[in-house]
């Protein structure tokens, strides 16, 4: 290895064009022939191309035998999972108040913007320093009679502590709307993401572990949640019931036959490749630990399995000579390791939402959020494609170079 950086004209670790990283969606000519193309000829053949077709309720059916929940709902997107899934916990009809709902301040932005969509007020609160999940703490003091529900953010792949958000929501009867959006295959004592709070929204947008470019799915064991949801995404229908008969007030938030095609092959992949990021992701935390200014992801002790949609490392600069975080990650992704600083700021503190705040401040309550302050100034993320190679790929040595 050269001992001059590639962002300083040196020659790159990992030739990125001669040895790319595992591309992703993963794609093949056989799974295409063998299982993709029939399933999306018998699509275009039975004249079903969504309501009416047997694809959807299929994969419905796989996907809540694989997250061991009673219900699953197929959405168009992650951020209408989201919508659909508070709506059906809270009984909502998108005219009223629906109460304050109570999000980490350390997330995607649709975590809280479809919160506001529902006409809900949102309360951000600090996450845990360690897992990046929201604090249940920090819950706990935010909680006052407008709260309605807590959404914790399995964030990277890394459940929230479900356990304890439990305790609180029952004593405060509240309800649990998880976001899974990065954590597909992920466990909580054995219990996988989805079926751990009232409700669940997943993502299958284009970067998620299990993605179709766009989808959403909501999760749930509860019938009445299930039936408004139903409702809710299918103009106001009732599971099962007439096509002109409407007994709620609904929207139109049907899929596509055809992205269920990709899903459910994909999903029969989703297992395998969650062990293989998660043997990768730990043999590079035990290497990772010895690098001072360098703190590897934790896993807490409830966790049984880890998503990794993301490996969100932190960054001390005083362990690499006082390079700024900026400065590793651009010599790291000189190096062929892409990578991000990801949310730069607390969701609260985007311009958009604060922009939010400021013209409608009955909207937006924003708690102390130090930790999401610390993680936004320290993290450093890896992505889950990076983390389907070998273990004899790159990443250890060249943040040791670096």
């Amino acid at each position: 290895m050269s001992n001059k950086l590639a962002i300083s004209g040196g020659t790159p670790v990992r030739n990125i064009q001669t040895h790319p990283w595992p591309s992703w969606p993963i794609r093949t000519y056989e799974e295409w022939k063998l299982e993709i193309e029939p399933l999306l000829r018998e699509v275009y053949m039975s004249g079903n191309e969504g309501s009416g077709g047997e694809m959807i309720p299929r994969f419905c059916d796989q996907y809540a035998k694989y997250t061991r929940t009673n219900y699953a709902l197929f959405m168009p997107h992650g951020t209408d999972a989201i919508g659909a899934a508070l709506a059906g916990a809270l009984d909502l009809d998108g005219f009223s108040d629906g109460g304050e709902v109570i999000v980490p301040n350390y997330t995607f932005v649709a975590t809280a913007s479809a919160v506001l969509e529902r006409r809900c007020t949102v309360a951000y609160v600090d996450v845990c320093p360690d897992t990046f999940t929201i604090d249940p703490k920090a819950v706990e003091a935010a909680i006052r009679p407008e709260t309605r529900a807590i959404l914790p953010v399995h964030l990277g792949g890394h459940p929230a502590e479900m356990g304890a958000l439990h305790e609180i929501a029952q004593r405060h009867q509240l309800k649990i709307i998880e976001d899974c959006a990065q954590a597909h295959g992920a466990e909580f004592r054995t219990k996988k993401v989805g079926g751990l709070g009232d409700v669940g929204a997943f993502s299958f947008q284009s970067s998620k572990n299990l993605t179709s470019g766009e989808g959403g799915m909501v999760t749930t064991d509860d019938k009445d949640i299930h039936d408004r949801v139903c409702a809710f995404m299918n103009v106001g229908r009732a599971p099962g019931g007439a096509r002109w008969e409407y007994p709620r007030l609904g929207w139109n938030y049907r899929p596509s036959e055809y992205l269920a095609v990709l899903l459910s092959v994909r999903l029969e992949h989703l297992e395998a490749q969650t062990d293989q990021r998660s043997r990768n992701a730990n043999y590079l935390s035990k290497t990772l630990t010895d690098i001072t200014g360098i703190t590897p992801p934790i896993q807490a002790s409830w966790v049984t399995k880890h998503g990794y949609h993301l490996y969100c490392m932190k960054y001390n600069p005083d362990g690499f000579g006082g390079k700024s975080r900026d400065e590793f990650v651009k010599a790291l992704s000189a190096e062929g390791i892409p990578c991000s600083i990801g949310y730069r700021s607390p969701l609260s503190q985007e311009p958009g939402m604060a922009h939010v705040a400021e013209k409608y401040p009955h909207l937006i309550r924003t708690l102390p959020c130090s930790n999401a302050e610390l993680v936004c100034n320290q993290s450093v993320w890896l992505f889950q494609n990076l983390l389907l190679g070998t273990q004899s790929d790159d990443l250890c040595q060249l943040i040791t170079f670096v």
